[in-house]
Parts: structure tokens; C-alpha cells; sequence
């Protein structure tokens, strides 16, 4: 006997003495071309019937691949077994059916071929052990067509009113996903049943005519907020196909609306808790506001008297605001509550009443029963509020919540899992749980009140399903997935069904792990004893994400758990995002991205080194900066730079990225631009000056941008202002000036008043800068003048307040550095005539001024007025003022009496009160 090499999975056999005489002898058969020599070996595959064009949906018509000898003639004697494979896959399509087939006198017939993605310019193929054969002649799949819709393009989160971007693409497909690129029909979009906020209307062109099978949406908008929304597509005789939810959002916050009313409640906590939501101008719900909203009991409602405990300010979170422990100390009827919050309209609330008698327990009026797995809980579960009595609580409303309290098969309770109470009520008509086991139990609570139901059961259902019995695990590029992949067949109690000895095939999920990347080793395997085992498996492309794909006849498909495949060592750096042109001082964006690559370029995602940038020498501007974290640690084998930023507007810059131990790269050439001007400096600030003098050197101003770059494009006005005015000075000069090259000059500012600590403002738009702090010095003292003046006193008593006297400068501004004498006199003419001004009447000023603190004037009189002289300057004379009669201390004969004859009367004698100064005192 002759073993025949064991080929393609085949196994070997003997072959008898006899038969290999009857193969090698056929040149002695009727009809057959004499052979002479040796018979033909084997050494290539052709294809004698090339693959040609056919259907998504059909089968490629019989291909034919024959073996010939090293002189191309046919090898009858050849029997391997010959296996297709499609070599160039433009369309990332599958070849099914039987790909594997045994020769017949050294031909292999492929009867059954298909690939079910739409195609130009695939080829196939042929190899055996050894063997392999040239490419066959290219050839396309059709789609077949058009049966069902679908949104390549789905909506993303927009705002309420605007245009959905990017435009809402759908795609007409046949029956295997392909493009139908013949439908040219109209496709018409809607808004989905039941999604999204009810009232809302889909506008723009929502009837588009389809282009080689694509039809776009591209002017659609919303007008409600909401969240879940969904479009649905339909076209005549094809079903309809329905997005992925997509949210619609709020404009900005303009008013507060109650959304759960204050209700009629105990008195005490006010149940449910109060709801604020904030809105935009047209309704819209502002779920991106968080500030304070605040709450008070509405003037002249309720009972007076009542007071309104717990929080009454409280943040807004997603743009609600919820006041959750209020209460009200005594009943009433008609109370309202107000809320207000800073630059938003406020609200007032619907009527509400306080009644007595709190709720004190909840119970279940109707138990959760045993249900099927997944079914809805039936009848459904009923939840009450009662007070001590066991009454139900009609005024009960507050939001009740069903959790699972015992949870022996580990299951999720699903539908609605909270709902408002309705006189005193909450009804959970679409609970389900979702594992199967006994001893369930639910808890009902609501706010501090819980209650836990009686035990029940969740039966399984009875569909069966595929499941990985060892997931696929994290290998390296191109080795073999260890442990080997199994799969088998689950029961609806998860129990594997050992009878189960079908096909299994294994594909990479499509759209996860990397693109392009190839499942190589046997792909498909015959169950044995319920599993399906995978032990030559590799994938060629690192990645993360992966999963696999199970298949077998009758089930719905099994999806893999994720899995990576990994790189090998790092090698080199890899700018994957670039640094784009940006603004001075503004962060690089998109941010730039480094990465670790191995040898052949797969991202090295173990590398977690420290990577480094840096401008490139000589690149750019010299002196530039480069701000922000410059040094990231990688995160799988990716650094990224989010705050990177350079100073210096320039061009030609390149950054450098480094790494100890593998090679570094530099980036391509970018450049900095100067920013929009967004703050004014002063580039020369005021400095101290005399009083009414030019500010010198020039007060000049740039406008910048936020990197501090002087912008050059900048002409508008620039107008300086005093900000600080501890002098209460007048800036004067040429005040508002045209910027040159984004910079300007005040060249004839000047302030007339002498103070510490002046600062001054430019203004350019919007656009504040404020000086730092300067002085301005009085100047030489040229004239006096009364800082405190003379007042009305009483004859012979001191003036008070004080009368102070200042040196000034041309300005009127106190000379600080004078201190020479200063005399005070009665001004020649005023007052009293022979009035005297007593006390200290010459002093030498301090720190420019002199206070006399003991001036007095012994005549009573009207109008004095006081003058103040001192050496070279300009004397002053003050304000007019009285010196009053003082009160009466002495008595004196104003008539004396005459010497008189005896007995006659002795003409008038007078007597005249007078203070203590003498002078009279007329109102005694």
C-alpha cells in the first residue's frame, strides 16, 4: 500500500497496490492519449472558468479551477482537494458556499459560490497544499433590489429650531445591506411615533428624490427640546427605517416655570418634593442651568403667619431645581409659592392647601406575582400610602420608587421604576425582570417610607441562543488567539445542548477592532458535544474593540466580548495629530497627538513613557515660547497635548517629539498668527509730574491679543479717562487718539490737581485697561487761601473750628514744602470799629498749612472778615462772618445820675446789661 499525504484538513488513506496500477495505467484505456515516461505531477493551479458577474443575492455561475504539470497540461491524477479564497475584496465581502471541493481527474468544480457584498473588481484564488494559483480575471457583485431603508447618515444632538448637522442621510438597500444605486424613487422623512417631545414638527424639505440610492436631509430642524427622538424613513412599497435617538436642546435660560406644583399636603413636609424648571424664551427646558433658584410663601397666601422651612435656595441641576424638603408649619388654603433667580422671569404657583393628618407607612394593595422572564409583571403591581389607620392617603402624591430588595438571580428591574402617586396611589403596570430565579422581592419607598413585598418567582423563557464559552482573549498581532475560542449552544435556562454538532463560523464583527484586518485559521468548526472549537485563529492588525461574530443556521448571531490585539515593542514616535495654524497664545487645536508605533507601525498601546515636545531650533520666531504641559505621560501609546500654546506670531514653526529609548519625529511646519485685539496695555505708564504740567514721557497704549502680541491691524480710538481721582483733578490734552500699528501716543495729557495714588483708564470698545498708580506734585506756592474758614462765634470766645490757612500753587493744590510765617488780621473796614483779634495771629505753616487754634474778637459785630498775608505770595481774605454778644454777667450805668436841687426828680438814669466782653446785651 501507498499513503496519500494528508491535505486540507483530509485524512490520509491507503491506497491498495491495485488501484495505483489502475491510476498509472491509463494510458492503456480505450480512448486515452498514450503517455509515455513518468505520468504528469502536479506544480500549478489555473482557472479554466473564471468567476463572472453576478447577483448579492445569487450564486456566481460554476467556477473551474484545473491542475497542470510544470508544461501546463492537465493532471488527470490529480484528486486534492483545491480551496478558493477571494484575493482582492473591494468591498470587504465574505465568499460562502462550499470554497473547499475535492478534484475530479484534476479538475474542481465550485458550484455554489456567493458574496453577499456589492462589489466591482474582486478576485479569487485557488490553492492546494503547495499550490497556488494566479489571481482569476476580476468580476463585480450587484445589488440585487431595492428592499429596505436605512440612515447612513444619523442626526446628532442639535438645537431646538436649526438645521440638524451634518445633513440626514438614507440609503436604499437591497436585502443584504448593498446599495441600491438604480432606486431614484422620493424617500420621505418624519418624525418617529412615540419618540422625542410630543407636539413637535419636523421642518425643512423633508421629501427628498434619491441619487444612485442615497437621498439627503439637509435642511431639517425641530422645534421642541427632548431627548430620544427618532426619524423614521419611508418610500413607497419599501418598509420604513428608523435613526438612532438623537437629542434636541434648549437655548439659553430666560425664566423659571413650575413643573411639579406645590400640592395639597399635611402639614409639615410639602409632598411631592416642589419642581423649578428653567426655560428658554420659547419653552424650551434649559437643561444646561445651574444657578440658584429660590423659594418664599407669596404675600397675603395661605395663613398669616405661616412660615416656610427647609431649603429655599438651592442649585439647579440640568436645569431643574428641586426643593425637597419644604414644609409649612400651619394649614390654609390657598397657598402659592414664588421662585425667582437672578436675571430670569420668575413664577408663581398654582393654589395649593395644607391639610392635617401625615402618612405614616406604605404597603402593597396588589403583590408582585411569579411572571415569565421579561414579561411585564401582571397584574400590575399597586403601591398606596396609608396613615396609622391603614387609610389610603388621598392627598398622597409624592413620586414612589420600586427597587429589587432581594435579587437571587441577579436580574434588572425594568420600565417604569418610579411613579407619582395619584390619590394616594402609584400603579407599576410595565415592571419586568429580566433573569430567571426564585425568591424575588421588591421595595417600595418614598422619601423616608419603604415597604418590602411578599416573594415571588421569574420563570426563564424558552428561546435558545449562541454564547462563547471561552471568549476570545488579548494576543499579539498575528499569533494564535490563546485559549482556543469556543462557542456552543445555550437552552433558555443556559444550559449548553450537548446534542448540537452544526457548523459554526466566526467572522470579526464588522465595524469593530481596525479596519482592514484579517481573521486567518479555521474560521468555521463542526460542534462536538454542544461546542465549537476555534484553536488556529489570529488577527494580523492591532487594535482594540474587536469582537467576533458567531453564526449557525436557525439561531440568531452571537457577538464576542471585546478584546485587544496588541503591538509589538515601541519603536519610534508618530505625529498622528498635527499641529495646526492658531492664534498667538491660544491652545494648538485639534490638540496635537504623539504616538508610540511599533516596527511596522502598529500603535504601541503598553508604551506609557514620558513624551516630550518641543519648538524645533531655529524654526518659528527666535525667543517664542512654547506654554502648556510639554511633557505627557502616554496613555496606550498615545500622548496627547490639550494645552499647548505658543507666544510669538511666526511661520515655518515644527515641533519635536522625544521619548527615552525610541526614535523621535519632528511635526509638519504650522504657523502662529497674531489674535483679534482682546485687552489694552499701557506700554508707558503715567508717571509722577507737578501739577498742570505734560505727563512726560508720553502715555502710549497697545492693543493686544491674549498672547500679548501688539496688534498691528488695530486703528480704532483709544480714549484715557482718570479711573483713581484721590486729588479730584481734570485730565486735559488730547484724550482720545487713532492707534498707529495697533499702538497710541498721548503726548499732552496733564492733571491740575496734586494727589497720591491717581490711575487712569484707556477705553477702546469694549476693551479696559487701568494704569498702575502715579502722583502729581503741587508746585511752587504762589498765593494763600482760608481752608477753614472763620465762623460765627460769641465776643472774646476762640473761633472753633480752627481757622487754617494754606500756602497754594497756581492750581489751587496745598504746597506742602512751605513753612514760613502766616499773619491773620481783622480785614481794615469790616466788622466793629476798635475791634480786637486776639491770640496767636503769626504762625509758620506745616506741611504747607497754618492752623490757628486760639483767635478770638472781643466787639460784637456783623460781616468781620479775617485776612491772611505772608512773604511773596498772594494774600487772601476769607468769608464774611458775625462775632454775637455773649451772656450777661455784669450790670453798668450807661446815664449816670446828675446832681439835682432837693426834692426835684433827677433826670433818667440808665443801667445797661453787658457780657463779659462789655458788649451790651440787648435781649436782657
Amino acid at each position: 500500500m501507498v499513503r496519500v499525504p494528508q491535505r486540507l484538513g483530509m485524512p490520509a488513506v491507503l491506497v491498495t497496490g491495485a488501484l495505483l496500477l489502475s491510476v498509472l495505467s491509463l494510458s492503456n484505456c480505450k480512448g486515452a492519449d498514450k503517455i509515455s515516461g513518468p505520468p504528469p505531477v502536479a506544480s500549478q493551479l489555473s482557472f479554466k472558468v473564471d468567476p463572472s458577474t453576478a447577483s448579492a443575492e445569487g450564486q456566481i455561475p460554476p467556477v473551474v479551477v484545473e491542475a497542470h504539470d510544470s508544461s501546463g497540461r492537465l493532471v488527470p491524477g490529480f484528486t486534492d482537494s483545491v480551496t478558493v479564497s477571494l484575493a482582492v475584496n473591494p468591498a470587504n465581502g465574505t465568499l460562502l458556499g462550499t470554497t473547499t471541493v475535492a478534484s475530479v481527474a484534476g479538475v474542481a468544480t465550485f458550484r455554489d459560490l456567493t458574496i453577499h457584498a456589492a462589489g466591482t473588481g474582486y478576485r479569487l484564488q485557488a490553492t492546494s497544499g503547495g499550490l497556488t494559483s494566479g489571481l482569476s480575471t476580476k468580476f463585480e457583485i450587484t445589488a440585487g433590489p431595492a428592499t429596505q431603508l436605512a440612515f447612513s447618515i444619523n442626526p446628532g444632538t442639535t438645537i431646538a429650531g436649526t438645521a440638524i448637522a451634518p445633513a440626514v442621510q438614507v440609503t436604499i438597500q437591497d436585502a443584504l445591506g448593498n446599495a441600491a444605486t438604480s432606486f431614484t424613487g422620493s424617500v420621505t422623512v418624519a418624525i418617529g411615533t412615540g419618540t422625542g417631545t410630543g407636539g413637535a414638527i419636523l421642518s425643512g424639505t423633508t421629501t427628498a428624490t434619491a441619487t444612485a440610492g442615497e437621498a439627503t436631509f439637509a435642511t431639517l430642524s425641530i422645534d421642541k427640546v427632548g431627548s430620544g427622538y427618532t426619524l423614521a424613513a419611508t418610500t413607497a412599497s419599501l418598509p420604513p427605517a428608523t435613526t438612532a435617538p438623537f437629542d434636541v436642546i434648549a437655548g439659553p435660560a430666560a425664566q423659571l416655570v413650575f413643573s411639579v406644583q406645590p400640592t395639597t399636603t399635611t402639614a409639615g413636609d410639602i409632598l411631592p418634593a416642589v419642581e423649578v424648571r428653567v426655560r428658554d424664551a420659547v419653552g424650551n427646558n434649559a437643561t444646561g442651568f445651574a444657578g440658584t433658584v429660590t423659594v418664599s410663601i407669596t404675600s397675603g397666601s395661605g395663613t398669616v403667619g405661616a412660615s416656610l422651612a427647609g431649603t429655599r435656595t438651592v442649585l439647579a441641576s440640568g436645569g431643574i431645581a428641586t426643593f425637597s424638603d419644604l414644609s409649612i408649619n400651619r394649614s390654609g388654603t390657598a397657598y402659592t409659592l414664588a421662585v425667582r433667580s437672578s436675571g430670569l422671569a420668575g413664577a408663581t404657583s398654582t393654589p395649593f392647601d395644607i391639610l392635617a393628618g401625615p402618612v405614616s407607612v406604605l404597603a402593597f394593595s396588589v403583590q408582585p406575582v411569579t411572571t415569565t422572564a421579561g414579561a411585564t409583571l401582571v397584574p400590575a403591581v399597586v403601591v398606596v400610602a396609608r396613615d396609622a389607620s391603614g387609610n389610603t392617603v388621598p392627598s398622597f402624591g409624592d413620586p414612589v420608587t420600586l427597587s429589587i430588595s432581594a435579587n437571587p438571580g441577579s436580574g434588572t428591574l425594568s420600565g417604569t421604576t418610579t411613579q407619582v402617586a395619584v390619590s394616594g396611589v402609584a400603579t407599576f403596570d410595565d415592571l419586568s425582570i429580566d433573569n430567571s430565579a426564585t425568591g424575588y422581592r421588591l421595595q417600595a419607598s418614598a422619601g423616608a417610607l419603604t415597604v418590602t413585598s411578599q416573594a415571588f418567582s421569574i420563570r426563564p423563557g424558552g428561546a435558545s441562543r449562541l454564547v462563547f464559552n471561552v471568549q476570545p482573549k488579548t494576543t499579539v498581532a498575528g499569533a494564535m488567539i490563546s485559549p482556543a475560542v469556543q462557542v456552543g449552544e445555550l437552552d433558555s435556562l443556559g444550559n449548553i445542548v450537548t446534542g448540537f454538532a452544526g457548523a459554526v463560523t466566526l467572522t470579526i464583527t464588522t465595524g469593530t477592532g481596525n479596519s482592514g484586518a484579517s481573521l486567518s485559521g479555521t474560521t468555521t468548526a463542526t460542534a462536538a458535544g454542544g461546542v465549537a472549537t476555534f484553536s488556529t485563529l489570529s488577527i494580523d492588525s492591532a487594535g482594540t474593540g474587536y469582537t467576533l461574530t458567531a453564526t449557525t443556521a436557525g439561531l440568531a448571531d452571537e457577538v464576542s466580548a471585546t478584546f485587544k490585539i496588541i503591538p509589538g515593542p515601541a519603536a519610534r514616535l508618530a505625529f498622528t495629530v498635527q499641529p495646526t495654524s492658531t492664534t498667538a497664545g491660544a491652545f494648538i487645536t485639534p490638540p496635537p497627538e504623539v504616538t508610540a508605533q511599533d516596527a511596522i507601525g502598529n500603535t504601541a498601546t503598553d508604551f506609557v513613557g514620558t513624551v516630550t515636545l518641543s519648538i524645533t531650533t531655529g524654526t518659528g520666531t527666535s525667543g517664542a515660547n512654547l506654554a502648556g504641559t510639554k511633557s505627557v505621560l502616554a496613555t496606550a501609546g498615545v500622548a496627547t497635548f490639550t494645552d499647548l500654546s505658543i507666544d510669538q506670531a511666526g511661520s515655518g514653526y515644527t515641533l519635536s517629539a522625544r521619548s527615552s529609548g525610541i526614535v523621535g519625529t519632528a511635526s509638519d511646519a504650522f504657523g502662529i498668527l497674531i489674535g483679534s485685539a482682546t485687552q489694552l496695555v499701557f506700554i508707558q505708564q503715567p508717571t509722577t509730574d507737578t501739577a498742570g504740567r505734560i505727563l512726560t514721557p508720553a502715555v502710549t497704549i497697545a492693543a493686544q491679543d491674549g498672547a500679548g502680541n501688539t496688534v498691528t491691524g488695530f486703528a480704532a480710538n483709544v480714549t484715557v479717562s482718570i479711573a483713581v481721582n484721590p486729588g479730584v483733578g481734570t485730565l486735559s490734552g488730547t484724550k482720545t487718539v487713532s492707534a498707529v500699528a495697533g499702538v497710541a501716543t498721548f503726548g499732552n495729557l496733564s492733571i491740575d490737581k496734586a494727589g497720591t495714588g491717581y490711575r487712569l483708564q484707556a477705553a477702546a470698545g469694549s476693551l479696559r485697561d487701568t494704569s498702575q498708580a502715579f502722583s502729581i506734585l503741587a508746585g511752587t506756592a504762589t498765593k494763600l487761601a482760608f481752608t477753614q474758614q472763620p465762623t460765627t462765634t460769641t465776643a472774646g470766645v476762640s473761633i472753633s473750628p480752627s481757622v487754617k490757612v494754606a500756602a497754594q500753587d497756581a492750581f489751587g493744590n496745598t504746597v506742602s514744602s512751605f513753612t514760613s510765617n502766616v499773619t491773620v488780621a481783622i480785614t481794615s473796614g469790616t466788622g466793629t470799629a476798635g475791634a480786637t483779634l486776639s491770640g496767636t495771629l503769626m504762625l509758620a505753616a506745616i506741611n504747607g498749612v497754618a492752623t490757628y487754634p486760639n483767635l478770638s474778637i472781643d466787639k460784637a459785630g456783623t460781616g468781620y472778615t479775617l485776612k491772611a498775608t505772608a512773604s511773596g505770595l498772594q494774600t487772601t481774605t476769607s468769608g464774611s462772618f458775625n462775632i454775637n454778644t455773649g451772656t450777661a454777667t455784669q450790670l453798668a450805668f450807661t446815664t449816670q445820675p446828675v446832681n439835682t436841687a432837693a426834692g426835684a426828680t433827677i433826670p433818667t438814669v440808665k443801667v445797661t446789661a453787658r457780657d463779659a466782653s462789655g458788649n451790651a446785651v440787648t435781649g436782657y
